[in-house]
């Protein structure tokens, strides 16, 4: 690299973009109870890679803890759209072939963390709602 020359940060494509709401809102629709079994029992796997969602390993902690809340029958006011798109986004986060793969340098969590981006926005007031629960049993 010369001197004055700066990396861009890579972004998505808008065919990119694309493609990672419509695998999100097919994959929150195909969603299964067994599936957030299966992801709860990867979570070695989930919290490494989670390591990769630049700024969001704090949101990824919390929405960690409400699926082991929700799974426990602790905490259950959200609704089931809620819970497959978050697990839908940590069995994204955790598949090895996205699309675009993880492996690739510098661009191979983009797609993750945008598909983290959308469940984020799409359901903050029930984030919100949890976190304030969880403040209030400690």
């Amino acid at each position: 690299m010369t001197a004055g020359c700066r990396m861009e940060k890579p972004e998505l494509s808008e065919q990119e973009k694309e493609r990672i709401h419509a695998a999100y809102e097919h994959g929150v629709k195909e969603m299964t109870p067994e599936d957030l079994d299966k992801v709860l029992a990867d979570e070695k796997n989930a919290r490494k890679k989670a390591r990769n969602l630049k700024g969001f390993f704090e949101e990824f902690r919390l929405l960690w803890s409400l699926l082991h809340d929700y799974k426990a029958g602790r905490y259950r006011n959200v609704p089931w759209k809620f819970i497959a798109a978050i697990v839908f986004a940590l069995v994204y986060l955790i598949a090895p072939v996205d699309v675009i793969p993880d492996f690739i340098p510098l661009v191979g969590y983009i797609d993750d963390t945008a598909v983290f981006s959308l469940l984020l926005a799409g359901f903050r007031s029930d984030i919100d709602a949890y976190r304030r629960w969880k403040e209030s049993q400690q």
